[in-house]
This record gives C-alpha cells, sequence and structure tokens, in this order.
C-alpha cells in the first residue's frame, strides 16, 4: 500500500480542505432523526385514557452513519483530481527542466525521448509551469549544448519539434557549466538515451544537490548499440558491433553491407550477449562486389553510430607484380616480391607474373620491382596503360643503375651516378626521411627516425623537380617522385624494395606508403594539389545516419588520414577529401566500448520509457461513491416499509439491483474501454507483441518508419503505432496487424486462437514476418507451432498479375532487409472481403526494412530511405496499407489494355 500512495499526487489538492468538515457533517446526521414510521391503530379507543410522555426522536444508526461519511470523502478526493504514477512525479516547483539527450546515440530512441517530452510538456501546461529546456550534444558549429527559455511549455512545444539528434558526442561537461549558472528553483528530469557518456556521475550528483532529479531512459534491451572497425586487420570484409555490457541477451540486430547506390550487397544478423560488449561479424561480400561497398549499417537503427563508411583505404584494390611468383625453394628474403607481397598482400589482390598475364586481372597498379629494360611492345602497352587511368609503381634497384640511360615511363630524368653512403669509403651517414610535407599524398603518415637509406639513385636537377617529388631525405634529395600523364600516374621509389639499400621494406612505414599508392592510383590531380594539407568536406552524415550535403559549419580536416580527429560540431563524420584523396571520419572510431547508464540520483528516480503510466483514480471514486450513495437510498426506502414481509422482498430486489450495477462497472472502469474508443475512432497501425523487446522495438520503429511514409506520400495518415498483447488485446479496431514471429515462439492459447480466427474471418488481415529465416527447418516449424491450430485457407506466391503489387505503386518484386524470398498470400479470396487477402507470410524482415525509413531533418525536411533496398521495402510497405484499406479498386487495371482497344476503335 506504501508504494502506491508513494506515487499518488492530487492536481486540486486545495479540496481535500473538505474532509476536515466530516465531522460537522458526522454531527447533523447524528441529530437528524429517521423518517417516522406509520403504525396502524386498531381503534381509537386505545388511545382513551392515555398519558402524553415526553419523546426524543430516535437516531440514525452509526453504519449508516459512516456509510454516508464514506460517500462524502470518495466525493471530496475525487474532487481533488487523484492521479496515480503521474507523468513528472511530485510538483515542488512552478518551473521544469527538461534536458534532452541528442548525442549521436540518441537517434536510436529518439521517437520515445520525443514521445515522453511531449507528455511532459503536456503536463507542465496543465500545471502553468514554465520551462526550460537545455539538450546535452552542442548545435552544428557550436561549443556547447543548446539552451531555450524559461518560457511558456507551448512555446517548448513547438522547440521540442524542431530538435535533432546529432551525429557527434554529448558534452556533459559543458551542460553541467550552464546548469550551474541556472539559479531558478525548478524540478529537472533527464531524457536520456541511456548511456553513461563522460561526465554523466559529476552532471547527476550536481544537479541532485539543487533541485528534485528524475532520469528515464531505454530499458536494457533498447539500448543503443554502434558499429566500429575490428580491433585486429583483417583480410575479409569485417566490422564489430559494440552492445553495452548490460544489454538484454538475444537482441537481434542486423549488419549490413551496402553499394554506394545502395544496394544491400550481404547482410548478417546477429545476437547480444550479456556481458560481452563486442561481437565481431564477417560480411560474406563476393571478391567481384567487394569494391563497390561503400558502408556498413546496422539494419533498423538510426544514427551516426549505426553507420561506418569506407574509404579507398578499405578497397581491396588489384596490383599486378612483373615478377615471378616466390620459388619456395630459393632465399624469399633476397627477392622485392617478397616484402612487396607482406606488405600488401592484407589489403590487395596481388597477381605476379608478366605483363600480359597481370592485365588480365585490370590491376589498379603495376609495380615493376627494379625492372630497367623492357621490350619496345611492353613499353608501348604499359604506356598505354598508364595513358588510361592506371598506377605504373617502380622500385630502383642494381639493375636500374646499371642501365641510368633508360628513362622510359620514368616521372623525372635520372643522373648518371648513384649515391652510397654505406661504403666503406663514405664519409657521409646515411640519410634518414624528412617529414611528408602537406601537399605530399603521404602526408599524415609517420616517419619512423630508425628508416635510413644507404643507397638510391639520384634525380637530374629540373625546374619540374620540385613540384614532383613526394618524399625527399633530410638532405634535400628526392626518394620518392611522381608525375601524372595523361589519366594515369608514374611513381617512382629511388631506392630498393628489399633492405640491401635501405631500411624502408622492414619499416611499417613501407606498408602504409604503398597503401596510400594504391588509395590514390587512377587519380592523376592527386598532383600538384597545395591545400596546406586540409581536406574539404564533400558528405557529411546527420543525426539519424542519412548523408547530407555539408553547409558553412562543417570546416575542413588536417590532411592526416592515419590519425583520426576528433568529431565535433564543426568536423561531423562523413567523406572529407580533396583532388583524387578521400577519406572518412566515423563515430565508431572513436568508440571502444558502450556503458548503460544506472546512475540512480540521489534523493531522485531512475526510471524505464514507457514502464509507468498516469492512472487518473476520479472517474473511479465519483462510480463508487455513487453505488454507496445508491445503497444509502435503497436501504432508507427498505426500513421506511411498513411491514417485515416487504422488507425482506425489498432487500432481495435492492441487492440483486446493486449486484446488476457492480457487474456494469467494468464495462466503464476496465482501462482498455477508453483505448477501444480511441482506436475505433482513427486509423492506427498495430503489431503484435513477441515477448522479445529487441523484436518488439525494431516493429515499433518499423511501423512508424511506415506510417510517416504513408502520411507523407500518400491521403492515409495513421494516428500512431499500437503494440497488442495477443492474450488480453481486442483486434478487431486494426485493418492491418504486422505480426513478427520470434523464435521458438510458443502456440497460442485457446482464447487468443478463437480471438486471431475471429479477425481473421471478419475482414481483418496479418502480416506473419518468419525475419529473414525463409526456407529453414527452424523457420517452419516456428511458424506452424504458432498457427498451426488457426483455420487458414489455401496459400500460393504472390502472382504477377496480384492487385498488391499496383495497389499504389507498380511493383515487380518486393525486397525487404532480405531479399528474393516467396511472399505467400490467399489462393481464393473468400467472398464479402473485396479480393484482400487475410493472411500475408514473408520472411523478409520489413520491420528492420521499415525502421527508420523517413526521418525529419532539422529544417523539418523529410528525407527518404537510406538505401534503395530499404526504399523499395517502404513503398511495398505503402502497398500493403493501401490493399488493406481499398481491397480490389485496381484490379480492373489488367484490362486496361482491352478498353484502349476498344476506345481507339
Amino acid at each position: 500500500m506504501l508504494p502506491f500512495l508513494g506515487n499518488l499526487i492530487f492536481t486540486s489538492p486545495l479540496i481535500l480542505i473538505a474532509l476536515a468538515g466530516l465531522p460537522v457533517i458526522w454531527f447533523l446526521l447524528r441529530v437528524t432523526p429517521p423518517p417516522p414510521q406509520v403504525i396502524a391503530f386498531p381503534a381509537i379507543r386505545f388511545l382513551e385514557g392515555l398519558v402524553p410522555e415526553t419523546q426524543t426522536p430516535s437516531k440514525t444508526p452509526w453504519w449508516i452513519l459512516l456509510l454516508r461519511l464514506v460517500i462524502a470523502a470518495l466525493v471530496i478526493i475525487a474532487l481533488s483530481g487523484p492521479v496515480h504514477n503521474p507523468a513528472q512525479g511530485t510538483i515542488t516547483s512552478s518551473s521544469l527542466r527538461l534536458i534532452i539527450s541528442n548525442g549521436w546515440s540518441a537517434a536510436q530512441s529518439w521517437n520515445t525521448q520525443i514521445n515522453a517530452a511531449t507528455d511532459l510538456l503536456a503536463e507542465a501546461a496543465r500545471n502553468s509551469r514554465s520551462i526550460t529546456l537545455y539538450t546535452t550534444a552542442p548545435a552544428p558549429g557550436q561549443d556547447r549544448p543548446e539552451q531555450f527559455g524559461p518560457l511558456p511549455a507551448a512555446d517548448a512545444q513547438a522547440i521540442l519539434k524542431g530538435l535533432a539528434p546529432r551525429a557527434w558526442n554529448e558534452d556533459l561537461k559543458s551542460l553541467q557549466d550552464m546548469l550551474a549558472n541556472d539559479t531558478q528553483n525548478a524540478d529537472t528530469i533527464w531524457l536520456s538515451d541511456g548511456l553513461e557518456n563522460a561526465g554523466a556521475s559529476d552532471l547527476v550528483a550536481m544537479i541532485a544537490g539543487k533541485s528534485s532529479l528524475k532520469i528515464l531512459r531505454p530499458d536494457n534491451a533498447g539500448l543503443p548499440v554502434a558499429i566500429a572497425p575490428p580491433e585486429t586487420a583483417s583480410t575479409t570484409m569485417q566490422a564489430d558491433i559494440i552492445f553495452p555490457a548490460s544489454i538484454s541477451p538475444g537482441v537481434p540486430v542486423s549488419i549490413q553491407a551496402l553499394a554506394r547506390d545502395g544496394r544491400i550487397l550481404d547482410s548478417k544478423k546477429i545476437g547480444s550477449v550479456t556481458g560481452k560488449n563486442r561481437i565481431s561479424a564477417t560480411l560474406d561480400v563476393p571478391e567481384m562486389f567487394r569494391n563497390e561497398v561503400s558502408q556498413f549499417r546496422l539494419g533498423g537503427r538510426r544514427g551516426a553510430g549505426a553507420v561506418y563508411l569506407l574509404d579507398d583505404r578499405y578497397q581491396k584494390r588489384s596490383v599486378g607484380v612483373m615478377a615471378p611468383a616466390e620459388d619456395p625453394n630459393a632465399a624469399p628474403l633476397a627477392e622485392a616480391s617478397y616484402y612487396i607481397r607482406r606488405a600488401l598482400e592484407p589489403f590487395a589482390d596481388l597477381h605476379f607474373g608478366t605483363l600480359d598475364e597481370i592485365l588480365k586481372f585490370k590491376p589498379s597498379v603495376i609495380i615493376l620491382p627494379d625492372i630497367a629494360v623492357m621490350p619496345p611492345d611492353t613499353l608501348e602497352t604499359i604506356e598505354k596503360y598508364v595513358s588510361d587511368g592506371g598506377m605504373l609503381l617502380r622500385f630502383a634497384g642494381p639493375n636500374m643503375a646499371e642501365n641510368r640511360g633508360n628513362n622510359y615511363l620514368l616521372p623525372v630524368t635520372l643522373r648518371s651516378g648513384g649515391r652510397n653512403t654505406d661504403g666503406s669509403m663514405s664519409w657521409e651517414k646515411p640519410p634518414t626521411l624528412k617529414p611528408f610535407p602537406p601537399e605530399s599524398p603521404f602526408y599524415g603518415i609517420p616517419v619512423s627516425e630508425d628508416v635510413t637509406i644507404q643507397q638510391q639513385i639520384l634525380a637530374q636537377p629540373s625546374q619540374e623537380l620540385a613540384a614532383r617529388t613526394w618524399a625527399m631525405l633530410e638532405d634535400g634529395t628526392p626518394l620518392i617522385t611522381g608525375v601524372a600523364q595523361d589519366k594515369g600516374l608514374l611513381v617512382l621509389i629511388h631506392t630498393a624494395a628489399t633492405p640491401d639499400w635501405s631500411g624502408l621494406p622492414l619499416s611499417g612505414m613501407f606498408v602504409n606508403i604503398l597503401r596510400r599508392l594504391i588509395a590514390v592510383s587512377g587519380k592523376p590531380d592527386i598532383t600538384g594539389q597545395n591545400t596546406q594539407g586540409y581536406l574539404d568536406p564533400l558528405m557529411v552524415l546527420d543525426g539519424f545516419g542519412m548523408l547530407t550535403k555539408p553547409d558553412s559549419t562543417v570546416k575542413a580536416i588536417e590532411a592526416a588520414p592515419d590519425k583520426i580527429p576528433a568529431i565535433t560540431s564543426s568536423h561531423p563524420p562523413g567523406f572529407y577529401g580533396r583532388g583524387g584523396l578521400q577519406v572518412t571520419l566515423n563515430t565508431g572510431d572513436t568508440i571502444k566500448n558502450l556503458k548503460a547508464l544506472e546512475i540512480v540520483p540521489k534523493g531522485g528516480r531512475l526510471e524505464f520509457y514507457g514502464k509507468r503510466h498516469e492512472f487518473h483514480l476520479q472517474p473511479y471514486l465519483l462510480y463508487a461513491a455513487l453505488l454507496l450513495l445508491l445503497a444509502d437510498g435503497l436501504l432508507m426506502i427498505a426500513m421506511s416499509m411498513a411491514g417485515r414481509r416487504w422488507r425482506g422482498r425489498f432487500a432481495a430486489i435492492s441487492l440483486i439491483a446493486l449486484a446488476g450495477l457492480s457487474l456494469a462497472a467494468p464495462a466503464y472502469a476496465q482501462g482498455t474501454s477508453e483505448s477501444d474508443i480511441k482506436y475505433a475512432d482513427g486509423l492506427y497501425l498495430a503489431y503484435i507483441k513477441s515477448g522479445n523487446a529487441g523484436i518488439d522495438n525494431n516493429a515499433q520503429d518499423g511501423l512508424e518508419g511506415l506510417a510517416k511514409a504513408l502520411s507523407r506520400r500518400t491521403s492515409v495518415e495513421p494516428d500512431g503505432v499500437v503494440g497488442l498483447d495477443i492474450e488480453n488485446d481486442s483486434l478487431l479496431f486494426f485493418p492491418l496487424i504486422f505480426w513478427p514471429v520470434a523464435d521458438d515462439a510458443e502456440p497460442l492459447s485457446p482464447a487468443a486462437t478463437a480471438a486471431v480466427q475471429f479477425y481473421l474471418d471478419h475482414g481483418g488481415t496479418i502480416i506473419f514476418d518468419t525475419r529473414g529465416r525463409s526456407g529453414s527447418v527452424r523457420d517452419t516449424e516456428d511458424l506452424r507451432r504458432l498457427i498451426g491450430n488457426l483455420n487458414i485457407p489455401a496459400l500460393e506466391p504472390l502472382p504477377d498479375d496480384h492487385v498488391l503489387k499496383r495497389s499504389f505503386y507498380l511493383f515487380h518484386d518486393y525486397p525487404g532487409e532480405s531479399a528474393g524470398e516467396t511472399l505467400w498470400v490467399e489462393s481464393t479470396s473468400v467472398a464479402g472481403r473485396d479480393g484482400v487477402s487475410s493472411v500475408i507470410i514473408t520472411s523478409h524482415d520489413w520491420g528492420s526494412a521499415w525502421a527508420g525509413a523517413e526521418t525529419v531533418s532539422p529544417g523539418l525536411r523529410s528525407q527518404r530511405a537510406s538505401t534503395r533496398q530499404q526504399e523499395m521495402a517502404v513503398r511495398f510497405g505503402v502497398n500493403i496499407v493501401m490493399y488493406a484499406l481499398t481491397g480490389n479498386y485496381k484490379a480492373d487495371q489488367v484490362h486496361v489494355p482491352h478498353i484502349l482497344e476498344r476506345l481507339g476503335q
């Protein structure tokens, strides 16, 4: 009882003062006599001789008094507006301070946060409270979070609609400084994204020390997750998914590999594991499509943390080496091909052999390790290859030193005579490399002081030499030179690819230099660029994880791709580049682990979204008072009856009437009746709760995305999305229900089976989605176990001429999170359903594909799905809703050719 009272407030507490008048009511009722009884005297003669005595009125029985006092108390308490589990708890001040998390991780629970904020502002408006809004992440181009107010609740509601999650981290330290300067007396509510970011504990302690504080966050199944590169290098298409360690087990996450045009090249589903915060996922992308992969994305989740962009460094290009394959019987450490293979094998597809053999693989780069003299036809073939956009990378060595007069296909003219600082007669100290200048393609690669160059081939001084020098030694002599030739590049490393001439092949710098050269292959405009070492923003991610054009607040970054710069409001994640060089900034590169927010504020509360619901007690108290008032009236009538016989009969009638009223009470008192009226008065998209929080959240987000698409593209404007408990909730108010089938789903109870069968038999349509496990034995068993007791008509694959393919958009296929699966519908619709199938069975995982399908940017601009496959899934979802609502009104389209033919005649 005490916990119940702890969550109880009164919206009009002053009315409770009337309870002090209950003793007065008691006194008045006590001195008021009951109605006089009518007694039939047999004869007037009996009155003769009687002496009247002093008479006092009979007192009202104590239990009648108690009954009437209870009635009065119930009315007084009801008029005071009691509310159990109020939206914002006990009100201690006339102001409300509302903190809304809007960092990158807020996008995955943004709808939930905004809905909670809307309810709080509505409650504040009823109580005439002023509002001060704070965000946790800075606005674009700013260095501190935003503050709005104090202002009225109506104005705060307008500002709330314009807020959006950001693509960078929260700045809780700056927010703490701002709140420290806020001296107003206000209750504080923090609508959190569920993560404990840097500075959260200090912020909570500071707020709790000066005002009441309540924190709301998603439950463990709804916590944000992120995608990051693997911790160890791999030759496969691999990424890591980062979970908070306390996330609920089995939360499904789908990771996708997307091509530049939005096609999903591969998708893999994994489940979270409690206590484990990092799980690796390997995507099976064919080699021929691997270079088309432009990003990894978490299906059904939004935000910059759910996207990982790939630049040229992640593309495994084809590289040809004009050298024979390594001989296992030879000494490999003496061959240049050995060091080239070890440096590039994890990052490129290497092909060794003659020129004709390696050209079959269409290489981006051809490497010539110390080849000086080539036949004319070979020179001509290579020259054409470079002119068409290829890169020729040459290494110096003894052969080139002996034939230095041969300057064909070289970026610079070579001098006659090499340089050797390693001989016994040399007085020179072997030089090291200078740091790479900003205009060099190698800018940002750290230079190792341990790498020395003992021998090199020198370039002939000329006016162009400085512009063609990409790397030089401390004494100013070129080490790497390059020049554009038509669409391609000629590059020369003036030392050998073996350790005989330098320590470069044994260093990590050798790997970085070769990787950078492969990345800029095919980009001749990389030469001659002088941007003072900065890369301009090309495309950036917004807070929902959508690529957009950068605005004036996005600044260029330093051209040091091997050093991950901080992601800020001026440097959001996205693509940055200049000339032919392009790099990416990703939120996942800066995430090491995720931790759930579990701080309980001192004297405050930590709660989950949606776990507490307002319950207004006024109608129930008034109904109880009415019942007691009727009982009082019936008792008074019964007591005034003359005969004992009539009194017994009336008592029985009274009990029957009271029992009838009691039975009728639930029709009003049940919490579902008000909801049923609301659902009957609007259009709601519904889904069946599976019991798995991850699946249910995915279905909720998916239908919300579909509802937004319907509102913006069609005349259908859904009023909301409803999650239904199949065992308790009514299905009759929803024309279409989405049912994601959970793993190991339990059979329906007899009551639920009867309710579903009644729904199907009376015009309802249910989409059963097995979520991408089509054809598996487990999939069939789960679905059969779930709906095996239902009377479902015969099904068939969706015919080519079915109206579902043209109810709004025209379709040839119907992808979801997965594509190419079979869609099953009724082979013959029951008469009276207007051709609408009562059952649709799929395994396309439409919930994940619809989730986040359409978002609204800070400028309230609608953005469509992030991939073409998701866009097609949204369009087919629109078709399904239109089909369920309108039936076969477009079925006559099959007769259009015949109608046009007749009109032509």
